[in-house]
């Protein structure tokens, strides 16, 4: 079972939630994966989903993006 977050606590808690969605990463690929989360621009966009595939390939970016909206 997942974990549970609260509504007042997604706007706080969002950090953690991207911080252990990569925990798994190693530690330089995970600075830059948190900082194109943390500055993600709008879903659909073009510029930080396909950093994100230059980054981890297209499925990796793919998993990454459903454990994190998952969690939300």
């Amino acid at each position: 079972m997942g974990a549970v977050y609260r509504p007042k606590d997604l706007p706080s808690g969002r950090k953690r939630i991207i911080e252990n969605a990569v925990r798994d990463f190693s530690p330089d690929v995970k600075d830059d994966v948190v900082k194109i989360l943390d500055s993600w621009e709008r879903i659909g966009s073009t510029g930080s989903e396909e950093k994100l595939k230059e980054i981890l390939s297209q499925d990796g970016a793919r998993w990454l993006l459903k454990k994190i909206k998952r969690r939300e």
